[in-house]
């Protein structure tokens, strides 16, 4: 048969229905840290890539969550989580809110939540909802909590979203400290042009400089992996900074 380009066209069109040419969108939560406010199965199971696994589980206890940290700052466009599929608790995601948030809900008193969406009351074994966000701030955790004394169980959280920079930040300092398994290393003339590097390089919580280090600019999205180190300087962003509105200034000296 000759192939005419009616042919080809409708043979292209037919690959791209069956997924030939759809990439799925990267799932930026995978891996990333978790936390439950009561355990019982762990945190991580809820963000393995892996929601035919054990499920994140809390106890029984009031207002029960389970927070994402997505080490670094994102527009997040979509968020799916999914019911319990291994044993009998999907009924427990029932009525969760799904939200981000710029600060760390848990450590940060003042913290704002964008609520993005609500699962229904009634949830089976293995059901996906997803939600779509549309929040006007760069945000950096996800969570999923239940306004109700009982348990909270989730098989998995999965997170598309872009890397976004924000307008300024607070940082903290440590001294004779520095990130042991940096993402990035090079060579800036100083504290403040390592800082800017970080500020346009996202995700970037957390950075060391040394001035006469080679190289001896390091920057990270996890500040944990963190040693001592003379003569190093370590400089993390502040968790409760979102009501920073200044710029990057010179606080890296």
């Amino acid at each position: 048969m000759t192939l005419t380009m009616r042919n080809l066209v409708l043979a292209v069109f037919s690959i791209f229905l069956q997924g030939g040419f759809v990439n799925k969108a990267e799932n930026v939560m995978l891996a990333k840290p978790s936390k439950l406010n009561s355990v019982v199965w762990s945190a991580e199971y809820a963000n393995d890539g892996n929601p035919g696994s054990i499920p994140a589980r809390t106890g029984s206890t009031v207002n029960p969550y389970w927070q994402g940290d997505l080490q670094g700052y994102f527009t997040v466009h979509n968020i799916s989580v999914t019911s319990d599929v291994v044993y009998s608790y999907g009924q427990d995601l029932g009525s969760s809110y799904v939200g981000v948030s710029t600060d760390d809900s848990i450590d940060c008193p003042n913290a704002d939540i964008f609520i993005c969406g609500q699962c229904p009351e009634v949830v089976g074994r293995g059901d996906t909802f997803t939600f779509t966000c549309s929040h006007p701030q760069p945000v950096r955790f996800v969570k999923v909590w239940r306004n109700l004394t009982g348990i909270l169980v989730i098989a998995e959280v999965e997170v598309e979203g872009t890397p976004l920079k924000r307008s300024g930040s607070k940082y903290n300092k440590e001294l004779n400290t520095k990130v042991t398994k940096p993402m990035t290393s090079l060579t800036a003339a100083s504290a403040n042009a390592c800082g800017l590097q970080c500020h346009l390089s996202q995700p970037c919580l957390s950075f060391s400089y040394h001035p006469t280090a080679a190289p001896n600019c390091l920057l990270t999205t996890n500040p944990e992996d963190a040693g001592t180190a003379v003569g190093w300087t370590k400089y993390t962003i502040e968790k409760c900074s979102s009501k920073i509105t200044c710029d990057l200034t010179d606080q890296f000296k």
